[in-house]
């Protein structure tokens, strides 16, 4: 694994797992060319050498060789060729792109695991930076090779899960300034309730949020969070970048009757409060 070093203020490139890029200035995605021209499902350059057309089950060696390929130009922010290499390119385009132009990702270091047939797991270690603040967002995803229908091409079988693990169809990852303020959600009693503390209420929670957060008077701040497909849905908050000021919202349960009954099913793999 190389080490990437500092030269006018611009880092040069870091290899992390064979697949990363160091960025350029603070802000912008780094370049290493690793591979050649992206090749999407019959289209993309036909002279590219990272896959033949073939048949049957993708094996592991193909499924490493175009996982760290379009990881590699995820990672650098080059979505038409990450695209290419999906067997969905309008999808992935738009996907990969928003990654850093509307969740705002400023630094990605997204290293492959090792593959189990041809599911490859991988590892993303990024910085979220909106307005002047920056907060380091990890997590880990996989994604599964096919081949392509028509060009029998090794290519990332595009699901939203690819980007994020909680992403799911029609989702998207956003950051910015919500247009709900946070509430602080308490019980009858004044204890606060929170979708850490109280896993049941996550989604109650949530639609407290939305339903609220813009009456009671709070303050918003800045996140991360996921967009949902439909519009009145409430959004699932992934990081805060800038805390707000909450209201204060009081609700009739009861957070020791909440915690006995959560204590109560979790015995049973079939039960929920």
């Amino acid at each position: 694994m190389g080490e990437g070093t500092q030269v006018n203020g611009a880092a040069k490139g870091a290899v992390v797992g064979g697949v990363f890029l160091a960025m350029l200035g603070g802000a912008g995605y780094g370049v290493y060319t690793l591979v050649g021209d992206g090749g999407g499902d019959g289209k993309g350059d036909e002279t590219t050498a990272l896959a033949e057309k073939g048949s049957g089950p993708v094996g592991e060696k193909d499924a490493a060789k175009t996982a760290k390929a379009f990881l590699t130009a995820w990672a650098a922010g080059d979505e038409r060729v990450a695209a290419d290499l999906t067997n969905n390119a309008a999808a992935a385009q738009a996907a990969v792109g928003d990654f850093r132009a509307k969740a705002y990702v400023s630094k990605a270091v997204i290293t492959p695991g090792t593959p189990n047939g041809a599911t490859v797991p991988f590892k993303v270690e990024a910085e979220i930076t909106y307005e002047g603040t920056t907060k380091p967002l990890a997590y880990d995803s996989q994604l599964t090779v096919v081949r392509g229908l028509t060009s029998g091409k090794p290519l990332v079988d595009w699901q939203p899960s690819v980007i994020h693990p909680q992403l799911q169809k029609d989702e998207a990852l956003r950051a910015g300034a919500p247009a709900s303020p946070p509430v602080k959600a308490v019980d009858r009693n004044g204890e606060e309730l929170t979708a850490e503390k109280y896993p049941s209420l996550r989604q109650v929670l949530a639609e407290l949020r939305q339903t609220y957060g813009g009456k009671a008077g709070g303050k918003a701040g800045a996140e991360l969070w996921i967009e949902p497909a439909a519009k009145e849905a409430p959004k699932r908050t992934l990081l805060t970048l800038v805390e707000g000021e909450p209201s204060t919202l009081k609700t009739y349960l009861d957070a020791k009757v909440q915690a006995a009954a959560e204590q109560a099913v979790a015995k049973f793999p079939e039960a929920s409060v």
